[in-house]
């Protein structure tokens, strides 16, 4: 049976407008409430406060906010204290406070105009830490770049993978013959590579790959894509160049900057790279441009090694 709201003794409301009610909330809550005269310096702060800034009440009141406020935090902080004593609003804030040992803390704030007798006297704040949540956040995007990063790039020269060559490449592709520019490919390969491995172990083979895509990236243009597609396997993609004049000059580069000799962990050695090159034409496609690239190198190889091949039909 539903019993009538006017039979319910009147003292049962008369609690929640006891002072005393309000007071225990003010103690016991974790977030900090801080009453903020018009001049921006503390009148009042919950004893919350020493617990997550570790400053008493005695030792705040009558401060600054900005004494403990982060400088980069500080314009907007005032702009918006102006704004609270100018207008009965409410705002809200993320700003920075240092603790009393010397930490920062994000406090997620919203402030609220502080009116009495119908004049704005203060500001009333509530601001809850967010510093925990704000680093895991912020961890979890790190984790999800770490991972996009690692899906397209080689986790050993940190340059483009597969993948990404490929992708870039198909791309490539189809913008030059919409636009009817010309584009090419490289594939490079480190000469006798095994013998650097069986002779030094794969430690220093390791760090002829880093070295060598490290060269190779030196010596294109800003503009193309250098790629790691296994082994001592490089691609470069030129996605715009005028003539084959444009290719040989960085083909030629890329030949010259491997002939400083090569401090590898403390060993001396000469290395060299072969170079296949393949350029677009209006019947090309990309699985085609990689198969010419490919039948270049290989040109390149049976030619003597350290030096590059552009394939033409009927090069092989």
């Amino acid at each position: 049976m539903t019993k009538d709201i006017s039979e319910v003794p009147e003292e049962k409301y008369q609690i929640f407008e006891n002072e005393e009610i309000y007071r225990l909330i003010m103690e016991h809550t974790r977030d900090v409430i801080r009453v903020i005269d018009v001049d921006l310096n503390f009148v009042y702060v919950s004893p919350s406060h020493e617990m997550l800034l570790g400053y008493t009440s005695d030792e705040i009141t009558h401060r600054s906010v900005l004494e403990i406020l982060h400088p980069d935090d500080r314009d907007i902080a005032i702009s918006m204290h102006q704004e609270l004593i100018s207008q009965n609003t409410s705002l809200d804030g993320l700003f920075r406070f240092k603790c009393k040992n010397g930490q920062w803390i994000y406090l997620e704030t919203r402030g609220k105009s502080l009116v009495k007798d119908g004049k704005i006297v203060g500001v009333v704040t509530v601001g809850r830490d967010v510093t925990e949540r704000l680093r895991l956040e912020q961890e979890l995007r790190e984790n999800q770049e770490q991972l996009e990063f690692l899906a397209f790039h080689d986790s050993l020269t940190k340059l483009p993978n597969r993948t990404l060559f490929f992708d870039r490449t198909a791309q490539a592709v189809e913008d030059a013959k919409l636009n009817g520019h010309a584009m090419a490919i490289m594939f490079i390969d480190c000469d006798d590579f095994k013998s650097i491995n069986d002779t030094y172990g794969h430690d220093v083979g390791d760090e002829v790959i880093k070295e060598m895509g490290r060269r190779i990236s030196s010596s294109v243009r800003k503009n193309d894509t250098v790629a790691r597609l296994s082994g001592d396997e490089f691609t470069v993609l030129l996605s715009h160049i005028n003539t084959e004049t444009d290719v040989v000059e960085v083909a030629s580069r890329i030949i010259q900057s491997t002939y400083p000799l090569w401090d590898i962990s403390g060993n001396e050695l000469h290395l060299t790279v072969s170079i296949g090159v393949a350029m677009n034409s209006s019947e090309v496609n990309t699985q085609t441009l990689m198969k010419h690239a490919d039948e270049a190198l290989y040109d390149a190889k049976e030619k003597g090694k350290n030096t590059f091949i552009v394939y033409r039909s009927g090069n092989t």
